[in-house]
């Protein structure tokens, strides 16, 4: 085993190690309970995988375990009489060479994660033991958590009475992870392809069969968990005990997300338009056997996907960096204020006394309010993108920054029109045909006809922005994005297009606002503050920049997730920079990138070379053998 090897698997199991200390800080294994030190091993193998799929070493067969080669450039096992294997030979479905290397790389660097694990297990254990007090620096460190981690009872912490077999099980635990990450690199993807072609499989497991039933398995776990989730909102139907809610939210993301994915696997045609419509029935039941506490994180998820949808169209689509996106969020959401509760709003209520209406109404619905919140967004839109038509990159992303302060700040300033930092209260809700969606539905609460609510809308922004990225205007902004001298030049009309974008989007942003006020009731300058912007950008990097699925996995991961967790929330803008330092790293197109998107961050070597058929290539070589052939004759004459 080479030096340099080893040394990438020791900082592998510090990178791990550093990814399991965060979520140990925060409380995760007090949260998890019993299953805390198998749940770090998982993530910890994660981790590995992740980083050996990076790794040369992993991806290279030994030459001693290829076979040898025959005179064609095949594999031994390819030439000669003994190429058909027998009906009754055993081969192995691993590869010779796991045995070796490969399992020595994953043991080394899940060894280094688990002994540092345990290390720091025990000084934390001796420091509570001895009556340390550790809490005023890490307050998750509580006997409780620790005890979760070490896999005793919270009293053994505190007496110190810990076995080392136990620190030395959390080694085994996190060597067991390397291991397993090291079998699932080698043996995946091409090398069980590989061993197919090579008939290296038993007779009945093929590698098209192995795929066959994942991709089946991808299809059916979305279906399969959303009926156990409306299973779970059933009259009379519990489990999970005290941690019902909890595991019920942690459901539906995993649902929805594994939705998006289930409907990439699905085969386009009856068996696409089949997937679409179950998951699509599916996930519309969720708002009616939610509660109220999911059904609000829900409605606040797929608001923020209704945002980045619409920065997506300027960031993803135009190429155009925009960090003041939350100024258009705040601009609906105060029209909409406006509108639905003037007598929150000193100079409006004047306003209307003076016209002889009385502000203790409404002025407008819901309904009625949508295109004038998401017309004045747009005007904003355009308003931003008149004085940036010139500006790209950093200089663009300080001035869309300033725009979206400068709302803030006018919102909080200008007590006569926004009343300043009290806010605009008592915003009314949507109804259907007059009713509330109490009365309406029956079992349909009012964060649950918000979620529908937000359901719908993101649908509807999604074929719209899909629609645009195929139309002559998406080819605009993406020759745009690429280069705007060669646009302009080819005959792309930069002022209209890169204000087309800035509407857009900001449409979209109105529309989120406005359902965030009906959703909050009470709205405050400090819901729109410049964080809002840097969730709705963040999304979008996680999720991928240009896809919409890839939003909706963004928004899942970054806006549900903590609060799942809780513990994590608490340091959200940390989490944050953790989670865009590993997909940089890990997938810079993200989680779910556009196509075009994964094609802009391959590298050519990457790609590869064009596979030829044996007559294409032939046909190829045929005109390169002719102009290299020498003259001679009249041909050498004339060339003369």
């Amino acid at each position: 085993m080479r030096h340099d090897t080893v040394t990438r698997s020791v900082k592998t199991g510090l990178v791990a190690f550093a990814c399991l200390s965060y979520l140990i800080l925060v409380g995760i294994p007090g949260r998890i309970g019993g299953a805390a030190l198998p749940s770090l091993a998982l993530i910890a193998a994660l981790v590995f995988w992740f980083n050996f799929r990076r790794n040369e070493d992993f991806r290279t067969v030994p030459e001693r375990d290829r076979g040898s080669t025959g005179a064609e450039g095949k594999p031994g096992w390819q030439i000669g009489t003994n190429h058909a294997p027998a009906a009754n030979d055993t081969v192995p479905l691993l590869p010779a060479g796991i045995s070796g290397l490969n399992l020595h790389l994953g043991l080394a660097a899940g060894a280094t994660t688990g002994l540092l694990i345990a290390i720091c297990s025990s000084v934390i254990v001796a420091a509570i033991g001895n009556g340390v007090s550790i809490q005023p620096v890490f307050d998750k460190m509580v006997p409780l958590n620790v005890a979760a981690l070490v896999g005793v009872s919270p009293g053994q912490i505190a007496q110190a009475d810990v076995s080392p077999f136990r620190y030395l099980l959390q080694t085994v635990y996190f060597a067991g992870a390397g291991i397993l990450a090291a079998l699932a690199v080698t043996t995946g993807g091409a090398r069980l392809t590989d061993a197919a072609r090579s008939d290296r499989l038993p007779v009945n497991l093929s590698a098209p069969k192995i795929l066959a039933a994942g991709r089946l398995a991808g299809l059916a776990l979305p279906i399969v968990l959303l009926a156990f989730i409306v299973l779970l909102g059933l009259p009379g139907v519990s489990a999970f005990g005290s941690n019902e809610g909890t595991v019920r939210l942690l459901l539906t993301l995993v649902a929805t997300g594994s939705g998006l994915f289930a409907h990439r696997l699905s085969r386009p045609g009856r068996e696409r338009r089949i997937v679409t419509v179950l998951l699509g029935l599916g996930v519309l039941m969720m708002p009616f056997v939610l509660d109220q506490f999911q059904n609000s994180v829900m409605g606040l998820v797929f608001i923020y996907v209704m945002m980045g949808l619409g920065l997506n169209i300027v960031v993803g689509y135009a190429g155009l960096l925009d960090l003041g996106y939350v100024a258009f969020f705040a601009i609906g959401a105060y029209t909409y204020a406006f509108l639905s509760a003037p007598f929150s709003s000193p100079y409006i209520s004047n306003l209307l006394l003076l016209l002889n209406i009385s502000p203790d109404s409404p002025l407008l619905g819901y309904w009625m309010a949508l295109p004038v919140a998401m017309l004045t967004a747009a005007i904003g839109g355009i308003l931003l993108g008149i004085p940036v038509l010139r500006l790209r990159g950093d200089y663009l992303a300080i001035v869309t920054l300033g725009f979206g302060e400068i709302i803030r700040l006018f919102m909080l300033n200008m007590g006569e029109l926004t009343n300043g930092p009290r806010g605009i209260l008592e915003i009314s809700q949507p109804s259907l045909f007059g009713f509330a969606p109490e009365a309406f539905f029956g079992l349909l609460s009012s964060q649950g006809w918000t979620f529908l609510l937000a359901l719908i809308s993101s649908a509807l922004i999604a074929i719209v922005a899909i629609r645009l990225n195929s139309s002559r205007l998406g080819r605009a902004w993406f020759a745009m994005q690429e280069d705007e001298d060669v646009a302009e030049a080819t005959g792309v009309h930069l002022v209209r297009t890169k204000l087309l974008a800035f509407a857009i989007g900001a449409t979209f942003a109105g529309m989120a606002g406005q359902l965030y006020a009906a959703r909050q009731i009470n709205i405050f300058p400090e819901n729109f503050s410049l964080f809002v912007s840097i969730d709705a950008l963040a999304l979008i990097i996680v999720g991928g920049i240009g896809s919409p699925a890839g939003i909706v996995l963004g928004a899942l991961a970054l806006k549900g997730l903590p609060e799942v967790l809780r513990g994590v929330d608490e340091y959200r803008i940390v989490a944050f920079a953790a989670l865009l330092v590993i997909m940089m790293i890990v997938r810079p197109a993200g989680i779910l990138p556009s196509p075009r998107r994964r094609v802009q961050l391959t590298a050519p070597e990457e790609q590869g070379p064009p596979e030829l058929s044996d007559g294409a290539e032939e046909d190829f070589r045929e005109p390169l053998e002719k102009k290299a052939a020498p003259l001679n004759g009249p041909e050498k004459d004339e060339a003369q």
